[in-house]
């Protein structure tokens, strides 16, 4: 694993986050914070501050259809929950439809205390 940054009391990793993520000892990260692909790339342009601009972020944005998106999601997710200690914290940004579908993976894969 490559180290992008580092300090004292944490390190940054640049790279593929699945293969960085599948390197690391299980139950060694306090924090992850992830902002995953919106998979929202298709070509079309937006209006910003009166111009048109490109929406496309580039080819890592762009969808790969629903099964393979949602499958990317579910990988990324589980590699999080095997590094991830017991008393960590996941933070991810995205937009809500996703957010849905991550949110209930979650929940299957750590379960609820529901008492």
């Amino acid at each position: 694993m490559k180290k992008y940054y580092e300090r004292e009391n944490f390190k940054l990793f640049l790279g593929d986050c699945i293969e960085i993520l599948q390197k690391a000892t299980p139950e060694s990260v306090d924090m992850i914070f992830a902002d995953p692909p919106y998979h929202l790339s298709n070509g079309g342009f937006t209006c910003q501050g009166g111009k048109s601009v490109s929406v496309n972020k580039g080819s890592w944005d762009k969808t790969q259809g629903l099964e393979k998106d949602f499958d990317f999601h579910l990988r990324w997710i589980e590699a999080c929950k095997r590094v991830l200690k017991p008393s960590g914290t996941i933070m991810i940004l995205s937009l809500k439809p996703i957010m849905r579908l991550l949110f209930l993976r979650l929940i299957f894969m750590v379960g609820v205390d529901q008492s």
